[in-house]
């Protein structure tokens, strides 16, 4: 009876935070198909979790400087294998 209105609670702050992002957040790790039209909830979690990591983990932990110093390639793959949901 608690684990519904938790998800739902969980669904509400994702669509908040993804409303919140910089235009543009979105497209890295989005999947597209034909026909596909809409952002699905997937792609939205992702993005999510693509910018906390960004702004979360890396700044909070000094580590910004470092990541900048990767190369371009690195780091996207690196945001690829982070930022999706399990």
């Amino acid at each position: 009876m608690r684990a519904a209105p938790c998800l739902f609670g969980l669904y509400s702050v994702v669509a908040l935070l993804y409303a919140a992002l910089p235009a543009g957040a979105d497209q890295p790790g989005a999947v597209t198909y034909r026909g596909k039209t809409e952002v699905t909830f997937s792609d939205a979690i992702t993005a999510v979790r693509r910018q906390l990591w960004l702004e979360g983990v890396f700044e909070s932990h000094g580590q910004t400087e470092v990541f900048e110093k990767l190369p371009r390639p690195f780091q996207a793959v690196l945001l690829a294998a982070l930022a999706p949901a399990a």
